[in-house]
């Protein structure tokens, strides 16, 4: 027979039960554990950027929950790692800016990046930082629309690019600097002088970058039999990945480079002994002329008489292709040194294109 249990007994029993259920958690407990559930991880910076890691997340920020600044520090240092290096300083500056952002935005102890970053999250602390540091806001909405761009580009304005300044265009060679530098590469010295007169030949010949003699070999100066002639075409390699092929009709540069294919064969033409050509083969020529009293070569300013000179004669379309440029401008920077083309001549150039 089961015994009568009194009120007493009935509640102390009832305490020992309750004593035995593990304890609910708190809302708040609750609400930092689906905060943290949902936090998505950051990309790993990877072994390459250890050392930037490192750097950054030694800085320090004040926070009242210090849990929270070290976990802020470490996603902004991460965040700080998807975006290009410039400088230490620079680095360490905007990773505490964007450390002390994700210590503000955090949510019961819990620090997300990519739910802080939101655009209405960034603005509405740029709006609080506005009153307390006016003269740093513009510098602060960099640094944190930049890393809102990562994780919320359409949320975010684009970077604001500002235009390179403009380089300063070399100014073609004229025809009487040209007539002199081949008479002047006559008198140097004979392993000098083939150089030289390659160098000359191919730029103001083929319209040859400073850059195209590092890879230019005998192998890419072939012949095509036009009319019957010979004609020189020589290869060189474009800025699209591909390559341009340019024929040489002056008689003198035409044979010149064939006798100079036939000497280099498979060897760089500028450095035929080596393997690989040095990083400024060019300069190297230019400062051997100069060491002897002769005036450097400027390989940019015969390549530019080169498009000049094709301009008066060659559609436009074929002159990009030969020389390889997305524009025109430096027929523009020297136009005065194109011809006025009358009215009768025009509409007889015209003519012949329709053909």
């Amino acid at each position: 027979m089961a015994r009568f249990k009194g009120p007493k007994r009935a509640k102390a029993a009832a305490v020992r039960s309750l004593e035995d259920v593990p304890a609910e958690p708190q809302l708040d407990e609750a609400s930092a554990l689906v905060l943290r559930a949902a936090v998505a991880p950051l990309p790993d910076p990877g072994p390459d950027r250890l050392e930037r890691m490192r750097v950054l997340t030694g800085i320090t920020i004040r926070h009242d929950d210090p849990q929270v600044a070290i976990d802020a520090v470490t996603q902004a240092a991460t965040v700080r790692c998807m975006i290009e290096f410039t400088r230490t300083s620079t680095d360490v500056k905007a990773c505490a800016e964007l450390a002390r952002f994700l210590g503000w935005a955090a949510v019961d102890g819990v620090v997300d990046a990519r739910r802080a970053l939101h655009r209405s999250g960034v603005d509405e602390y740029l709006t609080l930082q506005g009153y307390r540091r006016p003269r740093g806001l513009r510098e602060c909405r960099q640094i944190l629309y930049t890393a809102g761009r990562l994780f919320h580009p359409r949320e975010f304005p684009p970077a604001r690019v500002l235009p390179a300044p403009r380089p300063k265009r070399q100014t073609a060679a004229s025809h009487d600097d040209i007539r002199k530098l081949y008479r002047l590469i006559q008198e140097m010295p004979p392993a000098l002088g083939m150089r030289a007169l390659a160098l000359a030949d191919l730029s103001y010949g083929v319209g040859a970058r400073p850059a195209d003699f590092k890879v230019l070999r005998g192998t890419a100066i072939t012949t095509v039999r036009s009319d019957g002639r010979a004609i020189c075409v020589v290869t060189l390699p474009n800025n699209a990945g591909g390559v341009r092929q340019v024929p040489v009709l002056d008689p003198g540069i035409n044979g010149r480079l064939l006798a100079l294919a036939a000497r280099a064969g498979d060897d760089l033409v500028l450095a035929p002994n080596r393997e690989f050509a040095e990083r400024n083969i060019v300069n190297r020529i230019g400062e051997d002329m100069r060491r002897r009293g002769y005036p450097g070569p400027q390989p940019a300013a015969l390549r530019n008489r080169w498009i000049l000179d094709l301009a008066e004669r060659i559609p436009a379309a074929l002159l990009l292709q030969l020389a390889d440029v997305l524009d025109i401008r430096v027929l523009a920077d020297q136009r005065g040194q194109l011809p006025h083309y009358k009215v009768r001549h025009t509409i007889t150039l015209l003519r012949e294109g329709l053909r």
